[in-house]
């Protein structure tokens, strides 16, 4: 129908004026948009690295610290295995490749070897006969050699590279609308992009920052001990030494009573009673009872958090801490409690990565792909608008012209609200939007036509042009649509770019080429009262 109720009106109306709005700021220089009113956004549309410039990195993995972590774990368990198995062995060592030993007499080789059987499982779960962990050897009569398999190590740095990778996406781009790429070069290298990055230094401190956070519980120590310690490096057993950011040190149990693995998130925040900043943390299930027995168990003793090997607070318990909920205190800033949370937030890395390769992409070529997609845009403008006007007349012709203007408005409102970011591929997206917005039109008007040339009246034949075209407008949409989202999810960086001006288009396309152009059609309808259509 081409009645149009008022309420209908005035929301396509707000519609339409909310675009205008959201999209207006894209059109003035920063100092402008930074004297707007509060109340008026200023968001704008994010360029991508190939248009503004930015950061271009190439980050190396620290595969061998993974391995001897890994292999240092093993050899914790191999030496659980054999004292559950009473066998005596010694010199148990690794040496980042290989873990080796000897028991103490010929006769428990094999006992020793059936025990440490059990630590070579399938490196995927509850996969029979899959591919081990590790290669269990016999040397010698007494000695033995335990060895990561092939398979096992390159699955080791398949996982680190892709943990690194999430990792390093929630650091740097939380909300996720920062078109970056983050991809894996090789076995154990990741490609960083980031367009428009202003602060490179920061972006490397986001990198190097590993975050590893623990809770230990502090031994009361003596000056005398304390300072035994510092000189000779040496603590009791089940024991280390750190130090916080003054260089005060600290002996504290080795064994963390709760790790970061168990953070559910964390937030900056100010303290309840001092109001300086701190961090506010809430732990899993798991952390929270593993954190509410700890305190519950050592009343007035010292709790220690460790970030990166260095003590940044060592409160006394003075209450059992229940619920999973407290609070970080140190010598914060209201920045570097935000910093904290949000590298806390993203999670430990599972290795230290190391920057191989560093470039600062200017923006030159930007500006010539900016100008040159103008050009095409403009062009594709008003080369569409023309065809409309000579193929259905000045006004059929004007009313889609004015729908696909109020097109690209809105999809500039949106990528502005969205904080998406906009690539070459991206522009593309834009410029094919342009042609395929106006089939729709190109559909409903040519129906139109159809239907007065086969004598209806104005008013039944554009109802008619419009209602059925309908079916096969959103049936042309909605297969394109699907496409973009595929392009989306499985695609990255400037394919997802291109995917996001897509969808955009699509679903703006169809709101003005069928919702809009049809109200200015009423509108003049109504008002004309043609005995004719123009078309």
């Amino acid at each position: 129908m081409l009645y149009f109720s008022r309420f209908k009106i005035i929301m396509i109306t707000i519609a339409l004026l909310l675009g205008i709005i959201l999209a207006a700021p894209n059109l003035l220089n920063e100092q402008t948009r930074e004297s707007l009113p509060g109340f008026l956004p200023k968001e704008t549309i994010n360029l991508g690295l190939d248009l503004q410039g930015g950061a271009h990195m190439l980050l190396e993995v620290d595969i061998d610290d993974v391995m001897n972590r890994v292999l240092t774990n093993e050899l914790s368990a191999v030496k659980l295995s054999l004292r559950e198995a009473k066998i005596i062995a010694t010199n148990i060592t690794q040496d980042g490749k290989t873990i080796t030993g000897r028991v103490a007499k010929a006769e428990d080789i094999g006992p020793a070897m059936t025990a440490m059987g059990d630590l070579a499982v399938s490196i995927k779960d509850n996969q029979i006969g899959g591919a081990k962990t590790l290669k269990i050897e016999q040397v010698g009569e007494r000695g033995f050699r335990i060895t990561p398999t092939e398979d096992y190590v390159d699955d080791i740095k398949k996982r680190t590279v892709d943990q690194s990778i999430d990792v390093l996406r929630n650091r740097i781009d939380p909300t996720g609308t920062t078109e970056m790429t983050l991809a894996p070069e090789g076995d154990s290298r990741i490609l960083l992009q980031v367009p428009g990055a202003k602060n490179v230094g920061e972006i490397k401190a986001r990198i190097e920052d590993t975050a590893n956070m623990s809770f230990h519980l502090v031994r009361e120590a003596d000056e005398n001990e304390l300072r035994r310690a510092v000189d000779q490096g040496k603590v009791r057993p089940l024991h280390i030494l750190k130090f916080d950011d003054g260089g005060v040190p600290y002996i504290l149990k080795e064994r963390p009573e709760v790790t970061g693995e168990d953070l559910k998130n964390s937030s900056a925040g100010l303290h309840p009673e001092g109001g300086y900043a701190i961090v506010n943390f809430t732990f899993n299930t798991k952390g929270a009872v593993a954190f509410g027995r700890t305190t519950s168990n050592n009343l007035g003793k010292r709790f220690a958090v460790v970030l990166d090997d260095v003590v940044i607070s060592a409160p006394r318990i003075n209450g059992a801490i229940l619920g999973g909920r407290g609070f970080i205190e140190g010598d914060f800033t209201s920045e570097s409690a935000r910093e904290l949370s949000l590298l806390l937030n993203a999670g430990a890395l599972p290795a230290k990565l190391v920057v191989v390769e560093e470039q600062t992409v200017g923006a030159e070529l930007g500006e010539d792909s900016i100008r040159a997609g103008k050009v095409a845009a403009s062009v594709g403008l008003l080369g569409v608008a023309i065809f409309m006007f000579f193929m259905y007349g000045f006004r059929f012709g004007l009313f889609a012209n004015l729908a696909l203007t109020f097109n690209i408005i809105l999809i500039a409102a949106a990528l502005s609200l969205l904080g998406a970011t906009l690539t070459l591929p991206g522009i593309a997206g834009i410029i094919l939007t342009i042609g395929m917005a106006v089939d729709a039109n190109v559909l409903i008007f040519e129906r139109i036509r159809e239907e007065a040339a086969n004598g209806r009246p104005p008013l039944n034949a554009i109802d008619t042009g419009y209602r059925l075209s309908m079916a096969p407008i959103l049936d042309a949409n909605i297969t394109t649509l699907i496409a973009a989202a595929t392009l989306y999810f499985v695609g990255s960086g400037p394919i997802r770019g291109f995917a996001v001006t897509l969808m955009i288009g699509i679903v703006m396309s169809v709101f003005t080429a069928v919702i809009v152009a049809r109200l200015f059609t009423s509108i003049w309808h109504k008002r004309a009262r043609p005995k004719t259509l123009p078309i």
